[in-house]
């Protein structure tokens, strides 16, 4: 399972993903997004104004996107 959890920090967006499954539909929240998969289970959480609502400690320990695309598989 490759691990997709990151900080946009431009966009002030975490995702994080909770297991490797197709996204069929997303909900939308006030806090920002549920990925769904088929069975109707999370697939990831994205969190919007991520700086606002979570420890500064956790997103610093975060990726950027860009650096994921650099990562052995």
């Amino acid at each position: 399972m490759i691990d997709v959890t990151y900080y946009d920090r431009e966009a002030d967006i975490v995702y994080v993903e909770l297991r490797d499954a197709e996204v069929a539909r997303s909900e939308e929240h006030g806090w920002g997004l549920i990925d769904l998969g088929r069975d109707g289970e999370p697939v990831g959480m994205e969190y919007w104004d991520a700086s606002e609502h979570l420890a500064a400690e956790f997103l610093d320990a975060l990726p950027e996107p860009a650096a994921l695309e650099h990562q052995p598989a």
